[in-house]
């Protein structure tokens, strides 16, 4: 196991991508995340864990906490987000606030404009990686950096249709060690595209409905990641998810309202690749969400 976890740390510490890590089906959870073009009817909060590699000491885990709030109009939708993310010796911690701004541009057609911004702090705690080389001066000390963050999107709604395009961070941070080819962390600029419909009808079954998405995203040097999901509801009260994001996971979720303010979510993710090399390849996420 801890030949597992050096070599873990190894291939992950050369140039770190927090939160870059997390998977679309998880990250889909949190809208806020990767899109500040909010619209919300109501006041939400959000608790959202993910544990990825599960069983593998050092693997990666992150916790996200939210809020969206709204104006009496719903024209005016304003809240935060705090992000806590661990890999190995490396962890990343964002702080960031939103506003978003919904108007009518037709009779059925509604766009929402959004902007965030905050900080982000990388850590990398040295001590707990067993190099060769202890006179590596890439890795003699611990590294602390504090970057600025800013995120843009729009989003447009169209009775029950939607599409977004986002990125929650337009800034592209690079941090070295003495020397720029010694890259101890990196930021590339991510851009997401969401498309989807909501509260389709499903007649078959009384009181039975579904929402189908798709959630794209690109960044230059890494390869596009795409996501399909579907959402069932019965009742607005048991929901069953589905997704699949192509050529990387299958996965499934289950979600319970409680008292109409209250829904807990659990999934789980299994990897669809053969690049486990042996290692735990599966995740499972929670959230918490209430309602006002």
């Amino acid at each position: 196991m801890k030949l597992k976890f050096i070599l873990f740390t190894v291939i992950f510490s050369g140039s770190i991508h927090a939160q870059d890590n997390l998977r679309l089906s998880e990250i889909s959870n949190i809208p806020l995340a990767y899109n500040p073009a909010q619209y919300v009817t109501t006041k939400t909060f959000d608790l959202f864990h993910t544990s990825r590699w599960i069983g593998f000491t050092g693997a990666p885990g992150t916790t996200f906490l939210s809020a969206r709030i709204n104006t009496k109009d719903n024209k005016i939708s304003y809240g935060g987000i705090f992000s806590d993310d661990v890999i190995g010796a490396q962890s990343q911690t964002e702080v960031s606030g939103f506003y978003s701004y919904s108007l009518k541009a037709t009779e059925k057609l509604f766009v929402d404009l959004g902007i965030a911004g905050g900080i982000r702090t990388i850590k990398f705690d040295n001590t707990m990686l067993n190099i060769y080389d202890q006179g590596d001066p890439v890795y003699n000390g611990n590294f602390n950096s504090v970057f600025p963050n800013m995120g843009l999107g729009v989003s447009l709604r169209y009775d029950n249709w939607f599409a977004s395009v986002s990125s929650p961070s337009i800034f592209t941070s690079v941090f070295t060690y003495k020397n720029d080819y010694d890259i101890v962390y990196k930021r590339r600029l991510h851009t997401y595209i969401n498309l989807g419909r909501k509260n389709i009808a499903l007649k078959k079954v009384e009181g039975l409905s579904m929402d189908a998405s798709l959630l794209f995203v690109n960044a230059k040097g890494a390869p596009a990641a795409l996501l399909l999901k579907s959402d069932w509801v019965y009742k607005e009260k048991i929901g069953f998810t589905t997704n699949i994001n192509f050529r990387s996971t299958l996965g499934f979720a289950f979600s319970y309202l409680i008292k109409k303010n209250y829904r807990l979510l659990y999934g789980f993710d299994f990897a669809t690749t053969e690049l486990s090399n042996g290692l735990p390849n599966s995740s499972q996420y929670f959230m918490l969400s209430l309602m006002l």
